[in-house]
């Protein structure tokens, strides 16, 4: 037996073909032994490097108030968040493409402000600090995303109404009086819930929708399209990670290199994403 399977090897060796083919593998699976404990390896000093890292980013908020941007002054009640990385708001660089939006909203005296998938509320309870006269509609489908929601409204001296899930008869019955902001972030039920049905009910209200086409590429199509008729659109495209770290320019960065200043700034998306801004045809821009 033994001396079959000594042939056997000098054949494959003798087999050029053959040979490169074990031997390629091979050489693939020991370089990948090779990458998987070296990680090992390293991964309690990576670990400790993030640590450190994780001290130096929250050292920068010590009482956990946003430092910039239309929210700059609101409170978080604890070190968390819900869907979304929590650094860039404490910093204000959330979603920064917004500000000129969020400017014309805070600018605007609705009466209403629904904000559906809210989280933990950073546009809820922000938009109600500055728009102090709107009655305030907060829904989210996590418990405990609402929770958080309601501690960082009470924290910051805000009112607000929560409640789970927001179809379009939900928000439709709502008392929005004659103009209301509604601000949608439900990943890709905007499809479902802006159609041209609504979009003519809701004619004298304004909308700022982010559009989830890695879902569904149709996504911004269909909804600027159901929403043509009877509000005027603009459309706003994220910034992409990279570029925010050349080109956000924040004091409490400089400490931290370009590398670390893109994992402060990262709102960890899966491509570029657009909003939607529709501001009623029924109301003369302020």
């Amino acid at each position: 037996m033994k001396t079959l399977l000594l042939e056997a090897a000098r054949g494959i060796t003798k087999n050029q073909v053959v040979w490169w083919i074990i031997n390629g593998t091979l050489g693939k699976v020991s370089a990948l032994f090779l990458k998987l404990q070296n990680a090992r390896n390293h991964q309690p000093a990576a670990e400790d490097e993030r640590s450190r890292f994780e001290e130096r980013c929250r050292a920068l908020f010590p009482d956990l108030t946003v430092l910039h941007g239309p929210f700059k002054g609101m409170r978080y009640p604890s070190l968390e968040s819900f869907g979304s990385t929590l650094f860039p708001k404490l910093l204000g660089s959330y979603e920064h493409e917004l500000a000129p939006a969020i400017r014309k909203i805070t600018q605007t005296p609705y009466t209403a402000i629904v904000d559906i998938g809210c989280a933990e509320g950073y546009y809820a309870v922000g938009l109600g600090m500055q728009v102090r006269n709107a009655k305030l509609y907060a829904f989210d489908t996590n418990e405990n995303a609402l929770d958080m929601c309601r501690r960082m409204a009470a924290l910051n001296g805000v009112v607000l109404t929560t409640a789970g899930f927001c179809d379009g008869k939900t928000l439709k019955n709502l008392d929005l009086g004659n103009r209301a902001l509604v601000f949608c972030d439900c990943e890709g039920y905007e499809l479902e819930l802006i159609d041209r049905s609504l979009a003519a009910q809701m004619k004298d209200h304004d909308f700022l929708v982010e559009s989830h086409d890695f879902i569904d590429i149709e996504i911004t199509k269909k909804v600027m399209g159901a929403m043509g008729e009877t509000h005027d659109l603009e459309l706003i495209e994220s910034i992409d990670d990279i570029i925010k770290s050349y080109t956000y320019d924040f004091p409490e960065l400089s400490p931290f290199s370009l590398s670390e200043r893109k994992r402060i700034l990262a709102e960890g998306r899966p491509h570029i994403m657009r909003w939607i801004f529709a501001r009623s045809k029924s109301h003369e821009s302020p």
